[in-house]
């Protein structure tokens, strides 16, 4: 039954804990987490995003490190109508006032282009006001558009020769399917296929890095393309990239990071003081188990690949991270569905200890 909920009061000393159903309809499809404080103020909050809700988020109490899984609120983003934001599959937090909500950037299963995914919001919690950034909603997710040419050192030129190959390869797939002569569905399957294979543009993840003079680096983590390898160390090979916002008024980039994620793409980003936590998947479709990796926030700064330590394997489809001291909240995903009345498959949780 879909809508039974259980609360577990799960502890740093449990490890890792049993999956748990986390909250109920609508909330099925949960693909970002973000630990910040609650709207009243009163207490932190889980924030959850679900890639099949584009005008609210839902928001789980935590209190000493547990998190009642049973309690779920949601949180109007206060967009009306085409404002929603399509596809949210990361969020950040600027400050303890503002969070962003960034869409993935990515096309469909089939490769066809989703104009409504190109924006990220800027949430106000004490205006209750969201604002819709769309610097892309009329362009394409090449290079073009997402990185100023005046920034395009030898490791940009990289991430940006294999982001726009990807991006070719899926137009191509896109046309053959308007053009051919199957039928519609079978066509339809033809393209995923294709699709899946060629991983075009997807931004899965998101983190707020701030230092001690009050600034705030932005970085995004695409689930796909990989970089088949590094343009200075060619023997590092299926690289994940992280991309640095330039600033908060577009969607745009002007440094590049690369991660050691052992062929796989990023699926979620979170931080705490020193290091930065990745989930780390597949860049296609694919059951296999996830990772929860780490690496210190310091290396973000130099040019050689980014080597991870590997904290230990998740469940498949593990979409969403939170950090909080030494306890990680891992958020996985559901299925929707398609009665729209409860979830096919709930979305879930687990609690993993860090040391």
């Amino acid at each position: 039954m879909h809508f039974a909920i259980f609360f577990t009061a799960l502890t740093v000393s449990d490890g890792l804990a049993a999956e748990a159903t986390l909250g109920q309809y609508p909330l099925c499809e949960a693909s970002a987490a973000l630990l910040v404080a609650c709207p009243d103020r009163k207490g932190e909050c889980l924030w959850v995003a679900d890639n099949e809700q584009g005008k609210e988020l839902y928001l789980f109490p935590v209190k000493d490190q547990k998190l009642d899984s049973g309690k779920q609120s949601n949180f109007d983003l206060h967009l009306r109508g085409t404002e929603e934001i399509s596809d949210i599959e990361a969020l950040a937090g600027v400050s303890g006032d503002q969070i962003l909500a960034f869409a993935s950037h990515s096309r469909d299963s089939k490769c066809e282009v989703e104009k409504i995914r190109h924006q990220f919001g800027k949430m106000s919690l004490s205006k209750a006001k969201t604002e819709v950034v769309d610097t892309l909603l009329n362009k394409n997710v090449t290079c073009e558009n997402l990185v100023d040419n005046n920034d395009m050192n030898a490791s940009m030129k990289a991430a940006c020769d294999m982001i726009d190959s990807a991006d070719a390869k899926a137009t191509q797939i896109d046309d053959d399917r308007k053009k051919s002569k199957l039928p519609k569905e079978e066509a339809k399957e033809a393209a995923k296929k294709s699709c899946n294979a060629v991983n075009p543009y997807n931004a899965e993840g998101a983190v707020a890095i701030h230092d001690s003079k009050g600034k705030t680096d932005i970085w995004i983590g695409l689930r796909a393309p990989l970089l088949p390898a590094h343009p200075s160390q060619p023997a590092k090979k299926n690289l994940a990239i992280l991309l640095h916002m330039k600033d908060l008024t577009a969607y745009t980039f002007d440094r590049v990071a690369f991660l050691d994620l052992g062929g796989r793409g990023v699926r979620d980003l979170s931080s705490d003081a020193t290091s930065i936590y990745v989930i780390a998947g597949p860049p296609e479709d694919r059951k296999e188990p996830f990772e929860l990796r780490r690496f210190p926030k310091s290396v973000l700064d130099k040019t050689d690949v980014i080597n991870t330590e590997l904290i230990q394997t998740l469940p498949s489809s593990s979409e969403g991270l939170a950090i909080s001291g030494k306890t990680a909240y891992v958020i996985i995903d559901g299925d929707k569905g398609k009665d729209g009345q409860e979830c096919k498959v709930s979305a879930g949780y687990k609690i993993v200890s860090l040391h």
